[in-house]
Parts: structure tokens; C-alpha cells; sequence
């Protein structure tokens, strides 16, 4: 008997809430992108902080990767907790976390409390990134749809944050952690607006344990695909952990609200390409990949530059890096959840975001060690070259896999 491929597979239909409307909609968007958003307003205060706290350079990456790494450990321990408690009440103490962090983060006084509270932002990331995707994609009725949407709530989200706390800051110099009170606040009023919202899938019998996200047997070549297309989560962590450390330190450019637009930056264009790529990559997706090389050797070539002229590519490079990513990556979690079923959705897509944000640790802690025994201009240069080695691996194996292998006769190898 022929085996059939993922697409032959019968999956449960893509069941929505009774008449879920626009407001429910709405209120699960706006409440991931608010999440979001406070994980990446330290970005554009990386060197303020390693002045007011004594940081290392190295230090200052970890802080980063503290947060990568918690989503990590949270995503692997409770990745499909939504699939059995519901969608609602995991968003819920996801939003709890990030209102804690905030406090924390207000109050701070000292590094641990610094690291303290970056370990709750993660919490609310790992419980929220995946829970949000399978929710948005449970309310729209379709995989494709859910992955766009989720996709730019996440980016809007992480692009607001380094310009919300930059600008905030320095309109408001007398409160210096302003940025992060105002984001509990929020955080908040998004808990009450997530009391009001629908639930997805129904709740069943729960037992608090560890579990694995995991993916399906038959969709594991899906996986593999829309796993090959998260590369520039690399390029995210690393340039998101060094980049105003780098403009300051080696660029002289010190203006904090210059460096929350630059640390933006990256942000907006991986929106704009998921708006603007998404088709073009579905199509070809080597496109995605040659955009991505693109960006990391421009990113590579630009310390090695003088003036203002290394600022200028290495800007060019992070915003085609960015548009590059922002076209791969929700082609790729669209293809991931495409045949995976209703009550394995929370699950699966917690195993994508797995990938997504360990290669978000290994760019950031990468960099940070490389920068602190070399010097941040020599990491970033070695970071480009290895992204575009590395996006030439993956552009290979996605051809590879893309066409099913053949045997007896060309049935397909799964």
C-alpha cells in the first residue's frame, strides 16, 4: 500500500469559536503584541544599562540570552499546556509574568534584579508565543492565515518596544525606568481584556507536568522545511543583543532616541517583508534565502568600513536581513501547522518557536563572547560571514527536501 504524504493525511477541521467577531479578534492581537513589546524595550538601552549597572559587554549579551533561554526551557516544559488547560487562561499568566517583569524592572536596583526581571519576561514569551499563534490561528479557521497574523502581531509587538522605551525615557529623564511602569500598566488592562475573550478548544482533564512540544509523525518533513526557514532568528538574536552596543561603542552615535529607531530597525523590516515577501517566497523560497546572505555579508562588510559609511551598510544589511526574515519565517510556520490537527496545534507550534528562539540564544550569546574577547566590531564581522555560510547550508536542504525523495516506482519518502 502507497504511504501518503503530509498533505494526504487526514487532519481534524480547522474549528473556530461560535461567531468569535472582530473584537475577539482584535484583543488577542493587540494582547501579543503587548507581550511582545516589553521583551525588547531593553534593546535600545544596552549600553545605558552596562553604564548604570557595571555590565560587560559579554554580560550585556547574557542579559539578552537569559530571556532566549528562559522561553526555551518555558516552550519545552509547558509548550502544549493551552492544548489542554485552553488558549485563554495560559495567555492570561503569560500577561501576569510580563506585568511582574515590569514591576520588577521599575524597581530594579541591581543586576540580579535586572536578570530577575528579564527571566519573567521570558516567562510571558514562552507561555504567550506559542499559545497566541495556535489561538489567532483557532480563531481565523486557517493555518496560512493564522501564521500571517500571528507573525505581525509578534513583529509589531518586538519593533514597538526599543522605540517606546527609548523615546519614553528620554521625554521623561526624572523616571528613569518609565518605559517599564508604563508597560505593566498595559500589560494590565490587557489581563482584563483577555477575561472578556472566547476560548478555542475546550479544556480537558489537567495534570501539571513537563511536556515536550511535539509534531506528529507525519508532519515531520513540514518541520524540517519550515524549521530550515527560522535561520534568521539568528541574525535577530545576535543583532538585537549587539547592535546599539555596536553603534555606540564603535559607530560614536549616542543619541538614545537614534538608537531606539536603529534598534527598531530590524523589527519593521522583518513586518514589512511578511507583508510584502510572504507571496514571493511561497513561490520561490530561495528568494528568502538569497535576500538573507544579502543582508549578513553587507552586516559582515560593514565594521571593516570607515565613517559613516559603516553605518550606513550596516543598516542596509539589518534591514535586508530583516525583510528576508520576515518573508521566510511565517511561509515556514505555515507549513509546519498546514496539516496538524486541532488539538495538536498549541503543541507544534511551540516546537517551531523552540527552534526559533534557540537560534535567537545562540546569536545573541555567540556574539556577546565572541565581542568580549575580540571586540564588538571583529563579532559582528565574523557573525555576518558564518549567517551567510550558513543560509547557503539551509537554502541547499530546503531544495533537498522540497522534493520528496523517490523509490519503488516514486512513491514519496516521508
Amino acid at each position: 500500500m502507497a504511504r501518503r504524504s503530509p498533505a494526504q493525511i487526514p487532519a481534524e477541521p480547522f474549528a473556530r469559536p461560535k461567531a468569535p467577531g472582530r473584537g475577539a479578534l482584535f484583543g488577542v492581537l493587540a494582547t501579543y503584541a503587548v507581550a511582545m513589546c516589553g521583551t525588547t524595550m531593553p534593546t535600545a538601552l544596552y549600553p545605558t544599562l552596562q553604564d548604570d549597572f557595571g555590565l560587560s559587554t559579554a554580560a550585556a549579551t547574557q542579559l539578552f540570552a537569559i530571556y532566549a533561554v528562559t522561553v526555551l526551557l518555558v516552550l519545552c516544559a509547558f509548550g502544549s499546556l493551552s492544548d489542554a488547560l485552553g488558549r485563554k487562561p495560559v495567555m492570561m499568566l503569560g500577561l501576569g509574568a510580563s506585568l511582574a517583569s515590569g514591576v520588577l524592572y521599575s524597581i530594579a536596583d541591581d543586576a540580579p534584579m535586572l536578570f530577575a526581571a528579564r527571566v519573567l519576561s521570558g516567562v510571558c514569551a514562552g507561555l504567550v508565543t506559542g499559545t497566541a499563534t495556535a489561538y489567532l490561528t483557532d480563531l481565523v479557521g486557517s493555518p496560512s492565515r493564522g501564521a500571517a497574523v500571528s507573525s505581525v502581531a509578534n513583529m509589531v509587538g518586538l519593533g514597538s518596544g526599543p522605540v517606546l522605551a527609548a523615546w519614553l525615557i528620554f521625554a521623561v529623564p526624572t523616571v528613569p525606568m518609565i518605559a517599564f511602569t508604563a508597560h505593566a500598566v498595559v500589560s494590565g488592562l490587557c489581563l482584563l481584556v483577555l477575561c472578556f475573550g472566547p476560548e478555542s478548544v475546550p479544556s480537558r482533564r489537567l495534570r501539571l507536568y513537563p511536556s515536550l512540544p511535539l509534531v506528529p509523525r507525519f508532519a515531520l518533513r513540514n518541520f524540517a522545511i519550515g524549521g530550515l526557514m527560522t535561520l534568521g532568528f539568528v541574525v535577530m538574536g545576535g543583532c538585537t543583543a549587539m547592535t546599539s552596543i555596536l553603534v555606540v561603542r564603535s559607530f560614536g552615535i549616542s543619541d538614545l532616541r537614534v538608537l531606539g529607531l536603529i534598534g527598531s530597525l530590524i523589527f519593521a523590516a522583518t513586518a514589512i517583508g511578511q507583508k510584502l515577501g510572504g507571496a514571493l517566497v511561497r513561490r520561490h523560497a530561495l528568494a528568502g534565502y538569497a535576500g538573507l546572505v544579502s543582508g549578513a555579508a553587507l552586516i559582515c562588510l560593514a565594521p571593516l568600513l570607515p565613517g559613516m559609511s559603516a553605518v550606513v551598510i550596516y543598516l542596509a544589511g539589518l534591514t535586508a536581513a530583516g525583510l528576508s526574515h520576515g518573508a521566510l519565517f511565517p511561509v515556514g510556520l505555515g507549513i509546519v501547522l498546514q496539516d496538524i490537527p486541532l488539538g495538536q496545534r498549541g503543541s507544534a507550534s511551540s516546537a517551531f518557536w523552540v527552534l526559533g528562539y534557540a537560534l535567537t540564544a545562540a546569536g545573541a550569546l555567540g556574539l556577546g563572547w565572541v565581542g568580549e574577547l575580540f571586540g564588538e566590531a571583529q563579532a559582528v564581522s565574523w557573525f555576518g560571514a558564518a549567517v551567510v555560510v550558513s543560509a547557503v547550508l539551509c537554502a541547499a536542504l530546503h531544495l533537498r527536501l522540497s522534493v520528496p525523495s523517490r523509490r519503488r516506482g516514486g512513491e514519496p519518502l516521508i
